[in-house]
C-alpha cells in the first residue's frame, strides 16, 4: 500500500509534530514517555522507543497542548503505534460547559456582594 493511498483514508490530515507526550497506563500506577510524531483532532502517531507492552487502551498526556486524551490503539508497527482518541471529548465539553455554568453563577454571587458591601 502507498503513502498516498494511506493519506487519502484519513478522515483529517495529520501534521507533522515532535511532541513529547506521556501514556498513563489504566489504573495509573505506570507511565512512559513518548514521541508524539504526527497529530490531527481524531488520534496520532505515536514513537513509544522499545516499549512493546502498551495496553489496547491508555491515556495521552502532551504537555505543549495542555490537554490528555483518551486513546485506543489501531495499530502498532514498533517503535511506533497509531491511536484514535476516543470520543469521550463529548462528554467532558459538556463537563466543561456545567463548570463554567457553575463559575459564573459564583461569580455573579460574588458581584453582588461586593456591591452590597460597597453601597454600605
Amino acid at each position: 500500500m502507498s503513502t498516498t493511498s494511506a493519506a487519502e483514508r484519513r478522515a483529517t490530515q495529520r501534521s507533522r509534530t515532535f511532541w513529547k507526550g506521556t501514556v498513563l497506563f489504566p489504573g495509573g500506577l505506570r507511565s512512559t514517555e513518548c514521541t508524539v510524531r504526527n497529530f490531527t483532532t481524531k488520534g496520532a502517531r505515536l514513537d513509544c522507543g522499545g516499549v512493546n507492552d502498551l495496553p489496547d487502551h491508555f491515556q495521552l498526556k502532551i504537555p505543549q497542548k495542555g490537554e490528555t486524551f483518551d486513546c485506543a490503539v489501531i495499530w502498532r508497527r514498533l517503535p511506533d503505534i497509531g491511536v484514535a482518541f476516543v470520543e469521550a471529548a463529548a462528554a467532558s465539553a459538556d463537563s466543561l460547559v456545567d463548570k463554567l455554568k457553575t463559575l459564573e453563577q459564583q461569580n455573579r454571587r460574588l458581584m453582588r456582594r461586593l456591591n452590597e458591601q460597597s453601597s454600605d
